[in-house]
């Protein structure tokens, strides 16, 4: 099988082995809480089942699951799935091993930046196939700071303007609504690389700006109800 370069990236037993350590330590902390309290802000799991699609080490499963929801994680990558404090499955998300209509909800964190544009259409559509209602995950936007080091990133990420993805995803006739919402100014990566103290003060600032200037944000989340 053929794999891009994020998928190689993520599959690399290193970089399985410190993903956690080295993401979530310091700012990091910061920004696993920010992204956290957005999930939650679009998703109620009680008493749902929820597929947790490129779940990596499983913390938004984990905290689905403790929110009460029945959660599978999927992830292609058996080296990060090996890192998770929980059971997952290893599969495809372009060819999901699951029935029709088998979750209530499906969350991608992290993800569809690693697809290109000729497996968006499939990878909705796979989604939509094994979902019942809502399907909550979140892109990376190419007007934002983040443009000033993607070069220097392994992923091989994309980056899709907001007006790319609506148009994409209202030509699906499986989608029936389309909801989107700007966050973060400062991009992961630099949230990552500052002190946990100086994170928790530029988060408020994060937070002003993107409420004023919401195309200055670097994080988009989105919701398609089907």
């Amino acid at each position: 099988m053929f794999l891009k370069k994020g998928q190689k990236w993520y599959r690399e037993e290193e970089v399985a082995q410190e993903y956690d350590s080295s993401r979530f330590t310091g700012g990091g902390k910061v920004l696993d809480k920010k992204e956290k309290d957005m999930l939650l802000s679009l998703v109620d799991p009680e008493d749902k089942r929820v597929l947790d699609i490129a779940t990596g080490t499983g913390r938004f499963a984990e905290l689905l699951s403790r929110k009460g929801g029945k959660v599978v994680g999927l992830d292609a990558s058996r080296e990060m799935l090996s890192k998770g404090r929980a059971d997952y499955l290893q599969g495809d998300a372009l060819n999901l091993p699951f029935s029709d209509k088998t979750f209530d909800l499906t969350i991608s964190m992290r993800f569809l930046h690693l697809l290109g544009p000729e497996d968006i259409d499939n990878f909705v559509q796979e989604v939509e196939r094994v979902t019942k209602d809502k399907f909550v995950f979140e892109t990376l936007h190419p007007l934002s700071l983040r443009i000033l080091y993607q070069w220097a990133l392994p992923q091989d990420s994309r980056l899709y303007s907001n007006s790319f993805l609506k148009k994409r995803f209202n030509d699906l006739d499986c989608v029936k609504e389309v909801n989107y919402y700007e966050n973060f100014l400062i991009p992961y990566g630099i949230y990552q690389l500052l002190p946990e103290d100086v994170a928790k003060g530029v988060t408020k600032v994060d937070k002003h700006v993107v409420n004023r200037h919401q195309w200055l944000a670097s994080t988009v989340y989105w919701e398609l109800y089907f």
